[in-house]
């Protein structure tokens, strides 16, 4: 980096300098012109009220020479005292046509005046009937010696000032970049066995000092969800050997003591674990689904009532508790309808699990929003418990839940479905029934309303 900011830094340098001498070059020749004009201009209004002398009278400058030739190149007057009339001009004959209609150009080797390079220009004048030309040529020694210096100064100094800033760019980037370079290596050293690291933060409040906050709190996410990984891979083991070491104990029993007459209560005690163990691996792909960013999902208009009355339907031949969904009215959202149903189903799953005579489940709308709300009149969920009841196996009643055959995924499946729709899951305390409610838990997600609903429909049962 530093040497590809040392030459650019040269080439820069190399770049103004030649830019500066040639500026400076075209301001001197500008002047010196314009005073070469200025020179003949003179002249000529003198000759134009017939007061031309053999001596043109001087401006107060030296470093210029005026002449008058005639056709043949005699010198008519003049501004040198050394240059006497009748004698051939100094300058060449015939001068170029450019320099006769003012045009200035550079000769060079004159001898007139001191000699040397001039900026020559002129104009073409009659004197007494005969043709004669005015010229005027203003030394340049002095711009060039101007020039010569500076340029003898810039390639002293260029490379003396690029050397300067090399050294500046280099002990510059050098401390600048130390910290990157640091946090670089501590980045490198950091795996995945031990996200808990963090990178040590510059003294600097500077970008590098905001990266170095930024990549800690990336390792903050990744080790949490590392850890949530861990405990879920923990949780999933667990639950999979309970139902797995169930069917192996029976199974050990029926093959060592053949009965017949208890065999097919065996075989039912294996049916059910087999059936939980299944909802378990279904509730497995069904979450890593859920939390899969790259899964395309369907995203069709849904009728969220219907799923809601069909999964109520279905649940009622499972339980003998009541299932209130009078409360159920039109709601249309957009998203994944099995994704939708399997949320319902869970939440309703959840309440018969947990309800000790009846469920009431609720769906309204509103301007931008569809709220569906299940309760239930069992124990109910524990503020302090409310805002992880939806994380991956969570169980508040142990007990209860294993032996109602829960796998303690149904309402993570819940909040990941609803959060993927741009929705939200949360759990309330429902009112007790003396203001109306179950007095139990009290369940409600809430997802995008996908357009005005239409009054005629009702999903009232």
């Amino acid at each position: 980096m530093t040497f590809w900011a040392t030459s650019i830094v040269a080439v820069a340098m190399i770049l103004a300098s030649l830019g500066l001498l040639f500026g400076l070059r075209q301001s001197m020749w500008r002047n010196l012109d314009g005073t070469a004009r200025q020179r003949v201009s003179d002249v000529a209004s003198l000759i134009e009220h017939h007061q031309l002398l053999e001596l043109i009278p001087s401006n107060g400058g030296d470093a210029d020479v005026v002449e008058v030739v005639d056709s043949a190149g005699r010198v008519l007057a003049r501004s040198d005292y050394e240059t006497r009339p009748g004698t051939p001009s100094g300058l060449p004959h015939p001068l170029p046509p450019r320099l006769t209609r003012g045009h200035a150009e550079t000769l060079h080797d004159l001898s007139i005046g001191d000699g040397g390079d001039f900026r020559v220009t002129g104009r073409a004048t009659r004197i007494d009937g005969r043709p004669a030309t005015i010229v005027a040529a203003v030394s340049l020694d002095q711009a060039q010696y101007t020039l010569s210096s500076l340029a003898t100064g810039l390639a002293i100094g260029a490379p003396a000032l690029t050397v300067l800033v090399a050294w500046t760019i280099y002990r510059t980037a050098g401390r600048t970049l130390r910290p990157v370079e640091t946090l670089r290596r501590q980045a490198t050293d950091i795996s995945a066995t031990d996200l808990h690291r963090r990178l040590d933060l510059p003294a600097s409040r500077d970008e590098v000092h905001a990266l170095a906050v930024t990549l800690n709190d990336m390792l903050a996410r990744l080790d949490e969800a590392s850890a949530a990984q861990r405990r879920f891979v923990a949780d999933a083991a667990h639950e999979l050997r309970s139902p797995l070491t169930a069917i192996r104990s029976q199974l050990e029993v029926m093959a060592t003591y053949p009965e017949p007459q208890r065999d097919p209560l065996v075989a039912a005690a294996l049916l059910e674990d087999a059936l939980r163990l299944n909802e378990l691996v279904e509730d497995l792909l069904a979450l890593a689904r859920s939390e899969d960013p790259a899964a395309r999902r369907p995203n069709t208009l849904t009728d969220l009532d219907e799923v809601v009355l069909a999964e109520v339907h279905r649940q009622r031949h499972l339980t003998p508790i009541e299932i209130n969904a009078r409360g159920v009215s039109a709601g249309r959202v957009r998203g994944d309808a099995e994704a939708l149903r399997r949320v319902v189903r869970n939440l309703l799953d959840n309440a018969r699990r947990h309800a000790t005579h009846q469920i009431r489940v609720t769906l309204t709308t509103s301007a931008d929003t569809v709220e569906l709300t299940v309760s239930d009149d069992g124990s109910g969920i524990p503020a302090t418990q409310r805002t992880r009841i939806f994380e991956r196996f969570t169980r508040l009643d142990e007990a209860r839940s294993r032996e109602a055959g829960g796998s303690g995924l149904g309402l993570a499946i819940v909040g990941k479905v609803v959060t993927a729709h741009g929705g939200i899951a949360r759990a309330d305390e429902d009112p007790p029934p003396a203001d109306g409610g179950l007095g139990g838990a009290r369940l409600v997600i809430t997802l995008p309303r996908a357009d005005a609903p239409d009054s005629s429909r009702s999903g009232r049962v």
